[in-house]
């Protein structure tokens, strides 16, 4: 396993933790209000970190990359994954405008699509693309993509910013009682 395909791996980790978290929250016994404000935040955290971060550092390095060592980018994995990417923006785009409305019903369907979708992508992602670039992609390739990946954090979501969500991350699972 590469460095960057294991960089990417670790984010997946994080990402499931904080899908286990909502899919727990948006069931439980806690009053809207609580859930809503949890919303507002989750949406943050997905669009930052899974999205800006994330799949950035995937549509911009690694999927390139593959491209330029032969993996076809129409019909391929590639392709899905980037219609799925797509699909996860429209789904925070509808929690978003669910949390302004106030609508948790709303919340709650497009946040649980949201997580099934993410789930069965990261599941395809996991054993399927980033096997296929372990094979394509030396180790030296993978040291260029992994630095790449560093510089997209720094330049797209900033300095300190992955520090505050792991926080948030944190903050969650003690607020609602998850350890």
């Amino acid at each position: 396993m590469g460095k960057a395909t294991q960089d990417l791996r670790k984010e997946h980790d994080a990402i499931l933790h904080v899908l286990n978290i909502t899919d727990k929250i948006i069931s439980s016994e806690a009053e809207e209000t609580k859930k809503l404000q949890f919303g507002k935040e989750l949406v943050y955290f997905l669009k930052t970190f899974a999205d800006k971060c994330h799949h950035g550092k995937e549509e911009n390095n690694l999927f390139k990359e593959l491209i330029n060592n032969g993996m076809p980018n129409e019909g391929g994995p590639i392709g899905v994954m980037l219609k799925e990417h797509q699909e996860g923006r429209e789904h925070l785009a509808l929690m978003n405008q669910a949390v302004e409305a106030v609508d948790f019903t709303n919340f709650k369907i497009n946040a649980s699509n949201y997580s099934y979708l993410l789930r069965n992508h990261i599941e395809k992602e996991n054993n399927v693309l980033f096997v296929m670039a372990d094979r394509l992609l030396d180790e030296t390739k993978q040291d260029e993509l992994f630095e790449k990946f560093e510089q997209h954090e720094e330049n797209v979501i900033g300095h300190g910013v992955h520090e505050e969500l792991h926080s948030m991350i944190h903050k969650w699972s003690e607020e609602f009682e998850m350890h």
